[in-house]
């Protein structure tokens, strides 16, 4: 057997010949740290040279020997990608990606190692019919957008399909491969790490830009080369840290989670985003109130006092930034572009106004993927392509409104499923990670109201791989109690 300072395969499994080491924990620390420096670097540098790429390729060459009867390795290397796979992408034909040489990686492990298991290939979940029919109901959509958009002139939309449903893919292969609580515990710390990176990077790129006097040239796009949907990353993967750290605060050590999660909170703050404030905000409440946790509780009240009693306190672009949504005052960050401010918060709501039109000339199918940004100029004063900025109005536009109450049903069945884990997990750090991700979902929901925020593969890919983790830790719970019970039974029928 394996010592404790390696990650093994389970017994349950796998059949006994195969219970061998995954992976040295050192050595796994090393390679994961080196990658995510590595990518943190070309981001910031913002360079993707031949070498660099060739370089890439050749780890994803070696990676591919290595994993073989192993998928749990190519899966610990797409959750320390998919958070750069925007900027670092690895083109070099036709569909040819770092994102699906590792996926396919993924898949050829999958079908290589499913015979040495007690599992089927596919393990039953409450989110696969619905997975399904979402696809179902996309490719139908996906028929129907490419025909309008062949009309408008533009360009193909299979592969932006593809970016909006393949996160959705992950859940499919993760909840299928990782199967132990070492590995999820290994995927959970990636996500964590590669938060703090993005972070880091982040206010790096902000200190870069110095003093400005617009809004325009303050806001940091960084991984997803657009501050509000970079700020959707914090505000999904932030609250980890926190529920972390109060389930672990005994321990002098964990207190760095808190200090990770303020750096991720100060990397949504430079995005200058209005709906991310307030969903990492929802997130952090969220988190607060279902730990109840006094050393949130307490700081917290005392921190909305103090605002209320000296609201000066807060910081002026943030106090600013609020305030240009409904007043024409101006600060000294933002004299030059007040106007175009608060024209844009008008537009969004002329848009959405727009969208519900839309739902009503075609609520069963919507008007096709992709379409949005035109039909909008027909049912709205809008004069030019525009994005929805509401997740929700732009699936019930493009795909209908049955199409949007599947997706909705798929956050609620995660959440559900995140509870459940919530309220029967023992172990302090998966308890700390399932309530910090239902303060993520909480503040999802948010996010979605002001924008796009699930159809790019560097926001959504870890927000559907910790989904997959929930729902496997789910089922170990349930198998330990039943295990635990069959035990109890067993010993009181030897007492008798």
């Amino acid at each position: 057997m394996a010592s404790q300072g390696t990650l093994t395969y389970p017994n349950r499994f796998r059949p006994g010949a195969l219970d061998y080491p995954i992976i040295n924990n050192r050595l796994f620390y090393t390679l994961v740290s080196f990658f995510i420096l590595i990518q943190a670097l070309v981001v910031y540098l913002d360079i993707e040279s031949r070498l660099f790429l060739a370089f890439c390729y050749i780890s994803i060459t070696i990676l591919f020997f290595f994993s073989i009867n192993k998928p749990e390795i190519p899966i610990f290397a797409i959750t320390l990608y998919v958070p750069f796979s925007k900027i670092i992408v690895g083109d070099i034909a036709a569909a040819v990606n770092y994102t699906n040489a590792l996926l396919i990686i993924t898949l050829f492990g999958w079908f290589i190692s499913h015979e040495s298991r007690d599992e089927p290939f596919l393990v039953r979940t409450p989110l696969n019919f619905f997975l399904l029919l979402f696809a179902l109901m996309g490719v139908i959509s996906l028929v129907q957008g490419s025909y309008h958009l062949a009309q408008f002139g533009g360009g193909s939309l299979i592969i932006l399909f593809w970016r909006w449903y393949l996160p959705m893919f992950l859940y499919v292969a993760v909840v299928n491969n990782i199967t132990d609580r070492e590995s999820i515990k290994k995927v959970l710390i990636i996500v964590m790490m590669t938060a703090v990176v993005v972070a880091l990077v982040t206010i790096k790129q902000h200190m870069d830009v110095g003093n400005v006097s617009t809004w325009a040239k303050a806001r940091i796009g960084g991984i997803a080369g657009n501050p509000n949907t970079l700020g959707t990353f914090f505000v999904n993967y932030g609250p980890l840290l926190l529920g972390v750290f109060v389930y672990n605060a005994h321990k002098l050590k964990s207190w760095i989670f808190m200090f990770y999660f303020l750096l991720c909170a100060r990397g949504a703050h430079v995005t200058y985003s209005r709906g991310t404030w307030l969903a990492f905000g929802t997130g952090t409440l969220i988190v607060t109130i279902l730990t109840r946790s006094r050393k949130l509780v307490i700081p917290g009240l005392l921190l909305i006092v103090m605002i209320l009693l000296n609201p000066s306190i807060l910081p002026e672009s943030l106090e600013s930034r609020f305030r240009a949504t409904f007043t024409h005052e101006q600060s000294y960050l933002e004299q030059s572009i007040e106007e175009k401010v608060e024209k844009s918060a008008s537009d969004r709501i002329i848009i959405w106004r727009g969208a519900l039109n839309m739902i009503k000339r075609n609520p069963f199918l919507g008007f096709g993927y992709g379409t949005f940004n035109y039909f909008i100029m027909d049912y709205s004063e809008i004069e030019r392509p525009r994005d929805a900025h509401n997740t929700y109005l732009r699936i019930a536009s493009e795909m209908g409104l049955p199409a949007l109450l599947v997706f909705l049903s798929m956050l609620v069945i995660v959440f559900i499923t995140t509870l459940f884990v919530f309220r029967n997990e023992k172990d302090p750090f998966f308890k700390g990670c399932a309530v910090g991700y239902l303060g993520g979902i909480a503040g999802l929901a948010v996010a979605c109201m002001f924008g796009s925020r699930m159809n790019s593969l560097e926001i959504a890919g870890q927000f559907w791989i910790i989904a997959a983790l929930m729902q496997r830790l789910k089922m170990i719970i349930i198998q330990e109690k039943i295990d635990e019970n069959k035990k109890r039974r067993g010993a009181q029928t030897e007492a008798a």
